[in-house]
């Protein structure tokens, strides 16, 4: 066959043919080291550490998540770090010379003053106010200031006290028939509440109201009278709704 290689018959016998079969092995492994030289000088030298794995795929891009929606502020107990707004109305002189009428009362109630918040004697800080009594037949009206302490209770239910000082357009002494001779041109004004928070924002309350001028209680007489100061005091009964921002 072409290509083949023709041993003559006298060489049988000496070897030549496994000489013959070994050349063409060795020739084929030369070949594929001359290959892998050339491959190695191309690349470089292959180590096993070389060989690294594939590198993972890349990770998709981030994305925050939403940050969530803010909390609703906790609503169950009456806030007292607010400025209220209140408005209105009582029976007037309830028992007394003045009985029989009604007074309007608007109301400014500031926050709580800034002192010890988180501690538990917080309760006991006032809470500024400023107000007035309007008489709507004439009688004694009053204008006060003071301090009002606000006891947060549960079910949304509060309690308040307070204690101001105040200035009326009524009679000091010798009063005629259906008005108070209120013995003093100022008084204390002193009573309390009880309230509920309706929403956030909207309060009602009932509340008592007094004025006198504290001579029972402290013995004051005012000044130009010689006999005991009067003190009939006026009892308000009635109600108010508030609005906090």
């Amino acid at each position: 066959m072409p290509g083949s290689i023709i041993i003559p018959p006298a060489l049988m016998g000496y070897g030549v043919t496994k000489l013959l079969h070994w050349r063409r092995v060795l020739g084929l492994s030369a070949a594929a080291l001359a290959v892998m030289s050339t491959l190695e000088l191309a690349h470089g030298p292959a180590f096993g550490g070389d060989l690294q794995p594939a590198p993972p795929p890349a990770a998709p891009p981030y994305v925050a998540p939403l940050a969530p929606p803010p909390a609703p502020p906790a609503f169950g107990f009456y806030d007292p770090y607010r400025i209220e707004v209140r408005f209105g109305g009582f029976a007037h002189g309830v028992g007394g010379n003045e009985k029989g009428s009604y007074d309007l009362n608007p109301e400014l109630v500031l926050p709580r003053l800034p002192l010890g918040q988180g501690q538990w004697w917080s309760m006991f800080v006032p809470r500024p106010h400023v107000g007035g009594l309007a008489n709507l037949e004439g009688r004694t009206s009053a204008f006060y200031a003071g301090a009002l302490w606000s006891f947060p209770l549960p079910y949304r239910t509060f309690f308040e006290i307070f204690v101001d000082g105040a200035i009326h357009d009524g009679y000091q002494n010798n009063a005629p028939v259906g008005h108070s001779g209120l013995g003093c041109p100022a008084l204390f004004h002193v009573g309390g509440s009880l309230g509920y928070a309706i929403t956030e924002h909207w309060t009602a309350m009932l509340t008592f109201d007094h004025l006198s001028d504290g001579h029972y209680i402290f013995g004051i007489n005012c000044a130009g009278n010689v006999d005991p100061t009067p003190n009939p005091g006026l009892n308000n009964w009635g109600g108010k709704i508030g609005y906090a921002f």
